[in-house]
């Protein structure tokens, strides 16, 4: 979470606050803040309410839309609410998305390759164990890298061979591409770390293509050729010829896993175990209190501001839903409306920042916020980058629906995340300022927030012989040496 999280928190409040006071579906048959001066005569007259909100001090119709004005009073940390206070100075580990992920072992052993191809050489003392199908990871030696077992071949003296597949990788998941770059970017979790490049992508109508680059730690591959890949679920990559490019005449070491019992990470976090992790700080829990003060021109228009709010935020604890920015972030106002009916192609100022893969969210002044019914909140539009279009256009993997305007302050933001976070409102002061003549209304909200110490996750190593101590598999549990 970023430490720009107190100004998200105020971007989510003043948009339930204008959306109150301003633009608020219940206004349809009970109309506020509905009447305006005559700048000439001073005569009150009607007028229809703006789904706009903006300053009225500077407006010179003498507008009377609410100036609001939001300030944060005060920041400390939760030890009272019963929310988790962290240990201070502990981490914890997490796996990585992108890394060899973890099963159940049914064997390890060692093994030799004495010529570059396809063929294992093992001792091993349970060799029935390996049934194709299996992965078999060599922890060790020339060939590291996990694999898919095609065959095995006992042997009464004791030498027994496992063939392995030209298979490198299969059944990958949904993917996007850039046309600009060539690179298939995975949507989710896959382990790119055996793939070299001069490998094979075969997409799931069969086309292939060579694999140029690899770059594991992403989840992404760069493909050659001019045409574009499938997305679908179902691709493979493979090897021709020799899978095993090096010999390995002493013994490395390995183990076999059954690909259909994956292992749980131990930290808790309800994770597959992978052979990397991270390492991360407990989030703090913050309150912070915020004054939102609200100046109306009329005692009318003052007091409905007061009800509305009154009527939205009274109930002792509610909910405030955050676009929560992170360091990775680029923000972005959009220069022309979504045109009618829907599109998947947004024109912003600058799309330079953005990459085909990032996670994105479209969302505006007025929205998200609560759902119309009342059940709840909703969701911002929450899309893929698919493609860049010159400097200023960025193409979705979905369809951005024709509401998102201008005049409402759309924009577009990219890696960051969706909060719903626990907001009170705890006081309320009403005052008129002498000479201004302006009615005063200051609220003051309590809200809980999580803040990160160090912003984001850092790598702390690898795990490379994730099965040195193992001695009984029963638990399904990893332990290394580490």
């Amino acid at each position: 979470m970023s430490v720009t999280i107190f100004k998200d928190v105020e971007e989510a409040l003043a948009r339930e606050v204008r959306r109150i006071t301003t633009h608020n579906n219940r206004t349809q048959d009970k109309t506020i803040l509905r009447e305006t001066y005559d700048p000439l005569s001073g005569e009150v007259v009607v007028s229809s309410l703006e789904p706009e909100f903006y300053d009225s001090s500077v407006d010179a119709s003498g507008g009377e839309y609410p100036h609001i004005f939001i300030k944060l009073l005060k920041s400390k940390e939760d030890r009272t609410s019963g929310r988790v206070v962290p240990q201070y100075g502990k981490w914890l580990t997490e796996p990585l998305q992108y890394s060899p992920k973890a099963f159940q072992i049914m064997l390890n052993g060692g093994a030799l390759v004495t010529t570059p191809g396809n063929q294992l050489i093992t001792t091993a003392f349970q060799i029935g164990k390996i049934v194709a199908g299996y992965l078999i990871r060599l922890l060790t030696g020339n060939n590291i890298g996990t694999y898919k077992v095609s065959s095995v071949v006992p042997s009464s003296g004791g030498s027994h061979s496992i063939f392995i597949s030209n298979i490198i990788v299969n059944n990958l998941p949904i993917l996007n591409f850039d046309n600009d770059t060539r690179e298939v970017i995975f949507k989710t979790s896959v382990d790119l770390y055996t793939v070299k490049i001069g490998d094979i992508f075969t997409d799931s109508l069969s086309n292939t293509f060579n694999i140029t680059a690899v770059n594991p730690a992403n989840g992404k591959i760069t493909i050659n050729g001019i045409s574009t890949p499938s997305s679908s679920i179902g691709s493979q990559i493979t090897r021709s010829g020799n899978v095993l490019t090096n010999t390995d005449l002493s013994q490395v070491s390995y183990i076999v896993m059954d690909p259909t019992k994956p292992v749980i990470s131990v930290t808790g976090c309800g994770q597959q175990a992978a052979a990397s992790v991270g390492a991360i700080s407990p989030p703090i829990p913050l309150d912070v209190y915020y004054l939102i003060r609200v100046d109306s021109k009329t005692r009318q228009n003052h007091v409905d501001t007061l009800n509305r709010v009154w009527e939205e935020f009274n109930p002792p604890r509610t909910a405030l839903p955050v676009i929560v920015r992170s360091s990775l972030s680029a923000d972005q106002i959009l220069t022309l409306d979504v045109p009618s009916g829907g599109s998947n192609t947004i024109q912003i100022a600058d799309n330079s920042n953005m990459n085909v893969g990032d996670k994105v969210y479209l969302f505006d002044e007025l929205t998200p916020t609560k759902r119309v019914d009342g059940e709840g909140f909703q969701r911002p539009f929450e899309s893929v980058i698919t493609d860049k279009i010159s400097t200023n256009q960025i193409v979705l993997q979905d369809i951005a629906p024709d509401t998102f305007k201008k005049a409402n302050g759309a924009r577009l933001v990219s890696n960051a995340e969706f909060r719903l976070f626990m907001f009170h409102f705890t006081d309320h002061v009403t005052k008129d300022v002498e000479g201004s003549q302006y009615w005063v209304h200051e609220f003051t909200f309590w809200i809980q927030i999580w803040i990160d110490r160090l912003e984001e996750a850092s790598v702390r190593s690898a795990i490379t012989d994730i099965a040195a101590t193992i001695e009984d598999i029963d638990t399904q549990i990893i332990l290394s040496e580490e």
